[in-house]
């Protein structure tokens, strides 16, 4: 009985982010999409270069599909929850809520990122283009930092408004400004100081390792760090959201 009831609330959850025909539109369009790869895939010395290409955030039709739905869900849908107080109706549910948090992180973050990624694997497949599991691990390590910045924020200011302008000049100057300083380095030759800016815009190194320098290490690093940092947000978000007066 408790299984079917919690089954029953993250179908509520679930149905509010995925009215038709939402994902009858977004994983053919996911998939579709990533004829942009082949676009930028070579054979030959430019193959991997093409790959990063293909992958690259705004670029990838497939990624900024993902990190839109992602941003949508959490912050037009709980964040509007939030704002209007309406989430104490769902906090007042016969389910814990450490678990009713686990369904709507799951429903807002972890399905698009799923849909991506399945899709991305899929067409790899059927194309024979084969995809470095580093460069997956790249985007899913940023796009759970950034979307976790974001549920964060969403929390914290309760405003869906004020959260979008605040995450968009986080991220947004993390990403700029840190593929400015990955640029301004490689220019320099210094690529032992990009073990500490890597994690803010990887895919500058992975341009660049693309077309001759070895930067595998660095983007580990950045990797590694983006994922902690996804951690911590993600804790945070959960401490904030588990104090909510009901």
């Amino acid at each position: 009985m408790r299984l079917s009831r919690g089954f029953q609330i993250f179908r509520i959850v679930f149905r509010e982010r995925y009215r038709e025909p939402t994902l009858e539109l977004v994983l053919p369009t996911m998939l579709v999409a990533n004829i942009f790869l082949s676009a930028f895939y070579e054979r030959g010395n430019f193959s991997l270069l093409g790959v990063v290409l293909g992958f690259t955030p705004v670029i990838s039709v497939a990624e900024t599909l993902a990190f839109a739905l992602g941003l949508r869900n959490v912050i037009f849908v709980t964040g509007d929850h939030v704002y209007k107080g309406s989430i104490i109706s769902f906090l007042t549910m016969p389910v814990r809520r450490e678990i009713f948090f686990l369904y709507i992180y799951f429903a807002d973050v972890v399905i698009p990122w799923a849909l991506w990624l399945l899709t991305s694997l899929l067409y790899s497949q059927l194309s024979g283009i084969r995809v470095p599991s580093l460069l997956l691990a790249t985007f899913t390590s940023g796009y759970f930092f950034s979307l976790n910045v974001v549920f964060l924020l969403t929390i914290l200011l309760k405003s869906p408004g004020v959260a979008t302008l605040t995450s968009m000049f986080v991220l947004g100057s993390i990403f700029v400004f840190g593929g400015a300083l990955g640029y301004y380095q490689l220019i320099q030759g210094n690529t032992s100081l990009l073990y500490l800016s890597s994690f803010s815009n990887p895919y500058v190194l992975w341009i660049a390792d693309s077309l001759g320098r070895n930067l595998i290490s660095q983007i580990i690093s950045g990797v590694w760090v983006d994922g902690v940092l996804a951690v911590l947000a993600l804790l945070f978000a959960f401490f904030r959201f588990r104090g909510l007066e009901p």
